[in-house]
C-alpha cells in the first residue's frame, strides 16, 4: 500500500511514531453478495479497532484502508482547538 504524505494513513502512522505507539495494523474483510464480493477494512491502534464506513469492490480496497485510517486518526486526535462548532437552536 503506497501512501501520500498528506493521507490519513500517513498521518496515523506519524501520530503513532510521535507518541511511541505501535504502528497501526490493517485488517481486510470480505462479504460475499451474490456473484460479487464486497470488501472493507479496519485498522487497529492500541488494541482498538476502527472500521471503514463503506464496503467496496476489491479494486478499491486501498480506499477502504484510507477510510479506516481517517476514522482512527480523527477519533484518536479528537477535535482541534477552534475547529469545533457550536450550534444554538431557537424556537421558531
Amino acid at each position: 500500500m503506497t501512501t501520500r504524505p498528506d493521507s490519513y494513513t500517513q498521518r496515523l502512522r506519524n501520530y503513532c511514531s510521535q507518541n511511541s505507539l505501535e504502528q497501526p495494523q490493517w485488517q481486510d474483510y470480505s462479504d460475499p453478495r451474490g456473484i460479487r464480493t464486497a470488501w472493507s477494512s479496519s485498522v487497529i491502534v492500541q488494541g482498538r479497532e476502527y472500521r471503514a464506513i463503506m464496503w467496496r469492490d476489491y479494486r478499491f480496497l486501498d480506499q477502504s484502508r484510507e477510510d479506516a485510517a481517517e476514522v482512527a486518526y480523527k477519533t484518536i486526535t479528537g477535535p482541534t482547538q477552534g475547529s469545533s462548532q457550536q450550534y444554538q437552536y431557537s424556537r421558531g
